[in-house]
This record gives C-alpha cells, sequence and structure tokens, in this order.
C-alpha cells in the first residue's frame, strides 16, 4: 500500500506516525480484530476448531492492543460494538502492515513481495512484470 495515502490520513486525523515496534502491535491488533469480525459473520460455517482459532487470534490481538495502549499519544479509535465490516478490518491490517514495513526497512509491502517473487524465480525485479505477463493465462 502507498504510504503517501496512510501519512495524509495520519495527518487529517491528528495521529502520529508509528515506530516499527509499535507498528507491529497495532498490526497483530488488527489481525486480532479481522479474526474476530470473521468469526462473528461467518461462523456458523466454521468448525470448532476454526472457530477456537480465531477466538485465540482475537484474544491475542487484545493483548497486542493492551501493550500498545500504553503508549503516548495513542489513540484508540475502533467501536467494537458496531457490526463488524470484515473488508475494513483487512484494509486496517493492510494499512499497519505497511506502516510497520516502512518503519522497520524503508519499503512498501508490494515492493517487499515483488523483490521475494523475483528471487524465487530466478529474475530481476525490473523485470518481474513481464515475467508473470508472460505466465499469466489468457
Amino acid at each position: 500500500m502507498d504510504t503517501k495515502w496512510i501519512k495524509a490520513y495520519y495527518a487529517a486525523r491528528g495521529l502520529r506516525w508509528a515506530d516499527a515496534k509499535s507498528a507491529l502491535l497495532f498490526f497483530l491488533s488488527e489481525v486480532g480484530e479481522l479474526a474476530e469480525a470473521y468469526a462473528e459473520v461467518e461462523g456458523a460455517g466454521l468448525s470448532d476448531e476454526e472457530k477456537a482459532l480465531m477466538e485465540r487470534f482475537a484474544s491475542l490481538g487484545m493483548e497486542a492492543d493492551e501493550i500498545v495502549s500504553r503508549k503516548p499519544g495513542w489513540v484508540r479509535n475502533n467501536d467494537r460494538l458496531r457490526k463488524q465490516n470484515i473488508a475494513h478490518e483487512a484494509a486496517d491490517c493492510n494499512m499497519m502492515l505497511s506502516v510497520f514495513m516502512e518503519s522497520y526497512a524503508a519499503i512498501s509491502p508490494d515492493d517487499a513481495l515483488r523483490e521475494k517473487m523475483a528471487l524465487k524465480l530466478g529474475c530481476a525485479k525490473e523485470d518481474l512484470e513481464g515475467f508473470l505477463n508472460s505466465h499469466t493465462a489468457s
């Protein structure tokens, strides 16, 4: 995700850019919220084992949330009483993963993935798009 959008959003909301450790904790918190939302919305289709897994992720997300919430300047903006929105929770995960990656390694998750794909495919990162396009079924 392009972090220029995230930075503009943060500025509009008066939020501070997170350091890498805080961003990772925020990301883990968001993963927990996504698991919680998915279990609430799609719970009927989950096995008991899957439901238990989602509950553990939600619990660990709350634990990460509690840790990061003690950091000065932290703003809690999720209303847990509202209807769960899986797409919005997944978007929050994407945003916080992007913040983490920029804070930690000055690279976007998309760029890191392109680097990994090129490495695994044995091509230069600059040639990846052409390589993948030549392997796409039409």
